[in-house]
């Protein structure tokens, strides 16, 4: 019987909260948390104790732009139960509250049906199906000669405003999709690795009609060893569309990745988004997992 946890406040001044939260959530840098714009770690970061040990967290992340919080949560495999999360969960949907948003969402694997239960007793609906797909790059065909009139580039340190242009115009009215700012931006590309250059432009007439946002470091597979790099983000102009620029970006930037030498790839889709699924599928990637 492990008993009912306290669940209190970060307290971003103490090593042993930032410890804890890297070892939960594990590759993640506290540091880059702490910075996020907008966002006041010692207020929505929540941690549950037993016994003075930290056994899980409650990430309550604000999307003010549509109205909405993000809930991140992990709780040691040692220490799951009903309890451990209903007491997360109710600090965190106070904080909500209190952020004055209408919509709080947490995505959990497809596969876990003990949470999805409870979280349905804590008023949650399912919402979307996310694909999670990968790809083992060595037997992508990624060398077509296709005609194009587009221009393409890496980002250059300094363009955070050029980006987050082109991504609002691609994605706004999306569903889920909270528009960003340049300072954002500047946050995100620290966060994910400090690579301006895995992020590639598409330009018509020096004017940017869709990107392709990589990630090359993303560590390793746990089972093979593998290297791993990730499709973040891929955007095409609304103007641009049905000419076959998605399916050049994605070459485009499955080739950076694998000249930075990546080999398994993911992305994680939409279920809806039926073009977006047929584009990946049409390069080879393959269902790895599903999250809800």
């Amino acid at each position: 019987m492990q008993g009912k946890p306290t669940v209190r406040n970060c307290n971003p001044q103490d090593p042993r909260d930032a410890a804890a939260y890297e070892r939960l959530k594990e590759g993640a840098v506290f540091a880059h948390l702490s910075s996020r714009p907008g966002y006041d770690v010692g207020r929505t970061l929540f941690f549950a104790e037993l016994g003075g040990v930290i056994v899980g967290y409650a990430n309550v992340l604000p999307e003010y732009g549509i109205g909405r919080v993000i809930i991140e949560h992990v709780v040691d495999s040692l220490y799951r139960s009903e309890v451990v999360f209903k007491e997360l969960f109710d600090c965190s949907m106070k904080r909500a509250t209190e952020m004055g948003v209408k919509v709080a969402q947490v995505s959990i694997p497809a596969t876990d049906l003990a949470q999805a239960e409870l979280l349905s007793n804590l008023g949650f609906k399912t919402a979307r199906r996310f694909y999670e797909l990968r790809l083992d790059i060595s037997g992508a065909d990624l060398e077509a000669a296709e005609q194009s009139s587009m221009a393409y580039r890496n980002i250059k340190a300094g363009e955070e405003e050029l980006l987050a242009w082109i991504e609002n115009r691609c994605f706004i009215g999306t569903w889920g999709f909270n528009p960003n700012t340049a300072e954002y931006i500047a946050w995100e590309l620290s966060a994910r690795g400090d690579c301006p250059d895995d992020v590639i432009l598409a330009l018509s007439e020096c004017r940017p009609v869709g990107y392709c946002w990589t990630e090359s470091e993303c560590g390793r597979d746990s089972t093979t060893g593998r290297s791993k790099g990730r499709i973040y983000m891929l955007g095409v102009d609304p103007d641009y569309r049905g000419k076959s620029l998605g399916k050049k970006l994605l070459r485009a930037g499955l080739l950076h990745l694998r000249n930075k030498g990546r080999e398994l790839i993911d992305i994680t889709v939409d279920s809806q988004n039926v073009v977006a699924v047929t584009l990946y599928r049409s390069l080879g990637f393959q269902l790895h997992g599903e999250t809800v």
